[in-house]
């Protein structure tokens, strides 16, 4: 099953002092699901605090920490697995110049079932709670051959004492954020491939293991590999790959078990974000796509065309989207019906035209809710979040809170792997229709940690006091958007 993070993270740098404001609590999660023939499965959980969303306290002369108080409880009917942690951060001696994140892991052994996973964390030094839910699924049929969960790592080293979360005997520290920068040069993975003994009694299995981009599916040609293991009931695949040369985009990481006739077995996958602006590829050469009896035929109008292709632009590849505004800029009819079959195709092999009109429909939606005077719904920061991640499963509407510019605030449970996912947007004049998107934790999009100061700036104005530390202004009567972000309803 693919996991899909469509989202750009990068660290920012955390200045505040010991004794400043209160913080409010930005935890980033990764689950991973394995299953040890033998044993019940089990899931581990990597959960991230940005630097600057803790509170840090002096607990010796010149010492400062900060500690969270970590709740998990995985719910399946009557049954219920649960932990209670305190976790510290590193201790620093000067807290004017803080970066990064700090990390727990936890392991839970939960038999195969759907269960729904709370989160509660508390900040000890100022109160701060935030609280999440989301489902996590275990499957693995017993006894098949089956692949683990992809782990992403930074780094890991040979367990000199095993851990709750040792693996293979090496203890590793979860990429919880999958973003590379352009500055990374390879990515670390890990994955346990289960029961390949059912397919032979002895000899090798083929493991495959490769890139593909997220929008199409399409295989990065450079990027493919391949591995010959002994039959076993487990075995453990850790390696890396170069991707010095793997160009800006978001990708899948597969890792498949063939059979001697190289039959896919079964697979998984997990998503990741490359930012590399030194390295370009072209798009596939389109005078070979033969586009004969097929749906854009019957589009053959120009401006139509142009309209079909700028469409596609919320669900683009980087490289798909600007090939695609160059080529509206021509006259050259048969090529952007080449694009456009090409597209659709890639994604729906089987039912290009279903997918095309799918898609339709739901711009034409965008367009009547969220058009505006100056722009189509499409071209709008709400229809281009709608468009990329479909309809949020809950809106909170304030139109008229005191103090506050109209808002909206869009709460995803899943976008693929990502879990508890929000959109803030707002609008500084209600009957143009047309809301900015201020803030989002969704890795890839703008994030803005002091997004409630631009809500509440239409009676306490643009001017902040207290430097680029404050995030929001002291609570008062009717202001509603915190607690709204931290507890959807």
């Amino acid at each position: 099953m693919k996991k899909f993070v469509l989202f750009l993270v990068t660290l920012i740098l955390c200045v505040f002092s010991a004794n400043a404001q209160t913080k409010r609590l930005n935890p980033y999660i990764t689950t991973t699901t394995y299953n040890l023939p033998g044993q019940t499965p089990f899931v581990e959980t990597a959960l991230a605090f940005e630097c600057k969303s803790v509170t840090y306290k002096e607990f010796q002369p010149g010492q400062f920490k900060a500690t969270l108080e970590i709740v998990t409880a995985f719910r399946k009917g009557e049954e219920t697995t649960f932990s209670k942690v305190a976790l510290d951060s590193p201790i620093v001696t000067d807290t004017a110049n803080l970066d990064g994140a700090f990390i727990d892991q936890q392991r839970f052994a939960l038999p195969n079932g759907v269960y729904e996973m709370e989160l509660s964390v508390t900040d000890k030094g100022n109160g701060k709670n935030v609280n999440i839910s989301f489902t996590v699924e275990v499957d693995y049929p017993q006894d098949l051959p089956a692949v683990s969960d992809i782990l992403l790592f930074d780094s890991y080293s040979k367990a000199t004492k095993a851990s709750s979360c040792t693996k293979s005997g090496y203890d590793f520290l979860p990429r919880v954020f999958p973003f590379y920068s352009a500055s990374a040069d390879k990515l670390q993975f890990y994955a346990e491939l289960y029961n390949s003994d059912r397919l032979y009694d002895e000899g090798k299995y083929l493991v495959t293991y490769y890139i593909e981009a997220a929008e199409s599916s399409s295989l990065m040609r450079d990027f493919y590999f391949t591995k010959r293991f002994d039959v076993a009931k487990a075995n453990s695949l850790l390696t890396s790959i170069d991707i010095k040369d793997l160009p800006s985009g978001n990708y899948y990481l597969v890792v498949e078990m063939r059979d001697r006739s190289n039959t896919v077995i079964c697979s998984n996958s997990v998503f990741f974000q490359r930012s590399n602006p030194g390295v370009s590829y072209a798009m596939r050469d389109l005078s070979g796509v033969n586009i004969t009896n097929t749906f854009v035929t019957g589009i053959d109008h120009l401006d139509t065309l142009r309209k079909y292709l700028r469409y596609l632009e919320p669900i683009s590849s980087e490289t798909e989207r600007d090939y695609a505004l160059s080529l509206v800029k021509t006259d050259d009819k048969t090529t952007m019906q080449q694009f456009l079959y090409n597209f659709w195709s890639t994604r729906s092999p089987m039912t290009p035209n279903d997918a095309f009109q799918e898609y339709l429909a739901a711009v034409r939606r965008v367009n009547l809710s969220f058009g505006t005077t100056a722009a189509p719904g499409y071209r709008t920061d709400r229809g281009y979040v709608f468009l990329k991640y479909g309809e949020p499963d809950q809106i909170v509407d304030q139109v008229d809170e005191p103090g506050a510019y109209p808002y909206q605030i869009w709460h995803y449970y899943t976008i693929a792997n990502q879990h508890n996912k929000k959109f803030v947007f707002m609008t500084k004049d209600r009957s143009t229709n047309d809301y900015q998107l201020i803030h989002s934790d969704v890795v890839g999009e703008l994030n803005n940690y002091r997004w409630k100061l631009e809500v509440y700036s239409r009676i306490y104005g643009e001017h902040y006091d207290e430097g680029i530390d404050q995030t929001d202004y002291e609570e008062g009567w009717g202001k509603h958007a915190g607690d709204f972000y931290d507890n959807p309803r």
